[in-house]
């Protein structure tokens, strides 16, 4: 990386020639009453331009120097270099650095222990810059640098040093889930935060381990999978993926190596020991990786795990909602919805179950039941789940779908097939079957992506896969609400054993709801308002929402005219297409 140099001006000297020199040497310059970091850094890296650090340059930044002295605690080279790594945005090699000051890279190298203390001083990271001729040798500012001093503030490095077992594993599985949640983060700065992570912390037996091998992708490696570890122990989930590791680590031939090492167990890991293949149902998956019983006992004794990604699937936590803690509530529906789910709720019941998933069976048949509700917003679909749940006394294990899909690749599906291994335990150590509930689920049951060219589609699309091969095998019962079916992938549509759609209520059934949710209103006005106003259930609820406040506020219930007003506000922009017809 080159920084943009200013342009050069043509000024004419007094013997009739011309010179030319940046303008800001040429310029009268005169110095702020108070500096700021930035302006101070500003003015350096201005008359360092083609300085060749010379005498003149030193004498030139003196009072700069001076302030950035006391308020950075560098000294003045490594002041030059973070001017330069600021203005660059990015890693700079001690060619692009010679080449900005008007040095050879010899030259600069000369500099090369001052400048890396930058490093020991945890304000900048090693990393490789490519550039015409190849890969060389770089420095890049890490982040939090920049901020601190736009604000006028010193950079505080956060502490990494003197942490016990638990703080070291805790913090860097912090660090690690945060970055992968980063769009904007990259592996390879992961990879240099965790060799200066585990060469702060040398002490602890882990670190004095990866510290022993000097590739930095064996080192990550290792590391990462202690996160696997803490975040997955003793769960399905446990076991850092192939897919996973192959994203992360670059296209390379010491990369390569490693690849093929860790599928045919060679690798330096496997060999002393530290990690194995994950052994399902009897047999060895050279696909997944996890620590060996002899790393958890020497490297990480004193370790707790945190189990922050399973505990999202255990019985005890948000997922699982009795079926007692849901409230009774009155639902209103047009006649075809009515009866496919009171028949639905009747199949599930725990007397009829049981004994239909027995004859299924016997008759060779698949006894999972698997049910799609899909219509329009607000019409109903989730509030029938909870209602089903409640009365046929089943617990609900309600899926957030949003937090399956993860930025590393082979996460995402580790986690679909967590969900399910979850729900199967469940389904074991439960008396009452519970139902497996994906709310909202249009991501993952629309239509496959063909020709996938991004990661992104690629991910969706083995999350689909996943997902149809477990609605294939489930033995327990599945219910998904959507608002789109237009593009539903028929692998989909086939595997749903019931499918009901959800429409928005007549006029009858909206006159219902609007008494059930008005009380006090007549069933003339009942009736004009459902006539008037084409609304979802779930309008109308809100209409009745807003009312209770307001007799909250002034101590009187709404007028017939006032309600109106409600609805005409609660559509956007203010426009419903009315009913034609007469009211009767």
């Amino acid at each position: 990386m080159n920084i943009r140099k200013k342009p050069v001006r043509r000024l004419k000297s007094g013997i009739g020639g011309q010179v030319d020199l940046p303008g800001e040497i040429m310029d009268e310059f005169k110095e702020p009453d108070t500096w700021t970091i930035i302006t101070a850094l500003d003015r350096i890296l201005d008359l360092a331009q083609d300085s060749q650090l010379s005498d003149e340059f030193w004498k030139s930044v003196k009072n700069p120097l001076a302030f950035l002295n006391k308020e950075l605690g560098l000294t003045n080279v490594q002041i030059v270099a973070l001017a330069m790594l600021i203005e660059a945005g990015e890693p700079m090699s001690w060619k692009s650095m010679g080449n900005y000051l008007g040095c050879s890279r010899l030259s600069i190298m000369v500099y090369s222990e001052e400048i890396e203390e930058l490093v020991t001083k945890r304000w900048a990271i090693h990393k490789g810059v490519h550039e015409i001729g190849g890969f060389f040798e770089g420095i890049a500012l890490v982040r939090g640098v920049v901020t601190a001093l736009r604000h006028n503030k010193t950079f505080v490095p956060e502490k990494i040093d003197g942490l016990n077992e638990q703080q070291f594993v805790d913090k860097l599985e912090r660090h690690v889930e945060k970055n992968m949640n980063d769009r904007n983060a990259v592996f390879n700065d992961d990879e240099e935060w965790m060799r200066e992570f585990a060469k702060a912390n040398p002490h602890l037996p882990l670190c004095h381990e990866v510290l022993k091998f000097d590739d930095i992708h064996v080192q990550s490696l290792l590391l990462l999978i202690v996160v696997d570890y803490a975040q997955w122990e003793g769960s399905d989930g446990e076991g850092l993926t192939f897919q996973t590791i192959d994203g992360l680590y670059p296209e390379e031939y010491d990369c390569d190596f490693m690849r093929e090492g860790l599928r045919d167990g060679t690798h330096p890991l496997i060999q002393c020991g530290y990690i194995e293949h994950k052994c399902n149902e009897g047999q060895a998956d050279t696909e997944q990786y996890m620590l060996t019983r002899k790393a958890k006992s020497e490297l990480l004794s004193a370790y707790t795990p945190s189990h922050s990604k399973c505990r999202r699937m255990r019985p005890d936590d948000r997922f699982l909602k009795s079926h007692d803690a849901i409230r009774e509530k009155s639902l209103f529906f047009n006649t075809s919805e009515q009866e496919q789910i009171e028949r639905l709720t009747s199949l599930l019941s725990t007397e009829t179950l049981p004994s239909i998933q027995k004859r299924l069976e016997e008759q060779g048949m698949r006894k999972g039941f698997a049910c799609l509700f899909y219509g329009a917003p607000g019409t109903g679909k989730t509030e029938t789940v909870l209602q089903i749940a409640r009365q046929t006394g089943r617990d609900l294990m309600q899926v957030d779908i949003a937090g399956l899909r993860d930025k590393w690749v082979g996460e995402s599906e580790k986690n679909i097939k967590e969900v399910f291994a979850r729900y199967r335990r469940l389904c074991q150590n439960s008396e009452v079957m519970p139902i497996l509930f994906f709310n909202e689920a249009d991501a993952i049951i629309n239509k496959r992506t063909e020709n996938v060219e991004h990661s992104v589609d690629k991910m969706d699309n083995a999350m689909q896969n996943i997902i149809l091969q477990e609605i294939e095998d489930l033995d327990g019962i599945l219910i998904a609400t959507t608002n789109l079916t237009s593009n539903l992938d028929k692998a989909f549509e086939r595997r749903f054993l019931y499918k009901v759609e959800f429409h928005k209520p007549d006029t009858d059934v909206k006159t219902k709801i609007w008494r059930s949710m008005l009380k006090d209103i007549s069933a003339d006005d009942a009736r004009q308002l459902a006539s008037h106003f084409d609304f979802s259930g779930g309008q109308i609820e809100n209409i009745a929402r807003k009312r209770t406040v307001d007799y909250i506020l002034s101590g009187k219930f709404a007028s017939l005219d006032e309600i109106e007003g409600y609805c005409r506000a609660e559509l956007l922009g203010g426009k419903e297409r009315r009913s034609i017809g007469f009211i009767s």
